[in-house]
């Protein structure tokens, strides 16, 4: 099961638009806020200075039920590929109306094995055991079968001064002429 604080990295790949340098991610626990920088004290115990501009996009992500999925919602879906070929959803994040658009809409492999897919839910359908999401995707559709334990995100964008210390985030971003990271996203967990 993939934890829901390691997700966040493979939930977002997509959220990251495209930007100059390379990219970069920071997951932990805020050290410190202040204006135009974010200190997280990583995972691994380093702590890494993150510049902020005024296009970062600061997100909140909160956990919601299956019924928190509606017609017309834009997803993100992390699914696996079954043995028969049909994708089975191990997560799904509701994204706010403002990203489409800006969220790739599309299907693709991740580094995981897993595949996403990004795209317009038009209905969903009960089933005993679980629900099944039918996708709109560019002029075709694709069909999702989402089982009890999926977890269900809905993103909300926030803003950076709603940032404190002791939240735990992910960041990712793209290196600086600096050799600094530069968030192009932040992520924080509903408390």
């Amino acid at each position: 099961m993939v934890t829901a604080v390691a997700a966040v990295g493979l939930f977002l790949s997509p959220v990251v638009l495209a930007a100059p340098g390379p990219s970069t991610q920071a997951e932990g626990t805020i050290a410190a806020v202040e204006m135009g920088t974010v200190a997280v004290a990583t995972n691994s115990g380093s702590q890494v200075r993150v510049a902020v501009t005024g296009d970062t996009v600061v997100i909140q992500r909160k956990s919601v039920t299956l019924e928190g999925i509606k017609p017309n919602d834009f997803v993100g879906v992390t699914a696996r590929r079954e043995a028969d070929g049909s994708l089975t959803a191990i997560s799904i994040n509701i994204f706010p109306p403002e990203f489409k658009g800006r969220v790739r809409e599309a299907q693709f492999p991740m580094d995981t094995g897993n595949i996403m897919t990004n795209a317009t839910v038009f209905q969903n359908v009960r089933r005993v055991e679980g629900r099944t999401l039918y996708l709109k995707l560019g002029d075709g559709s694709v069909i999702i079968a989402v089982p009890n334990d999926a977890q269900v995100f809905r993103l909300t964008v926030i803003k950076f001064s709603d940032l404190r210390p002791g939240m735990h985030v992910v960041v990712r971003g793209t290196t600086g002429s600096d050799g600094n990271p530069v968030a192009v996203t932040i992520t924080v967990d509903a408390q």
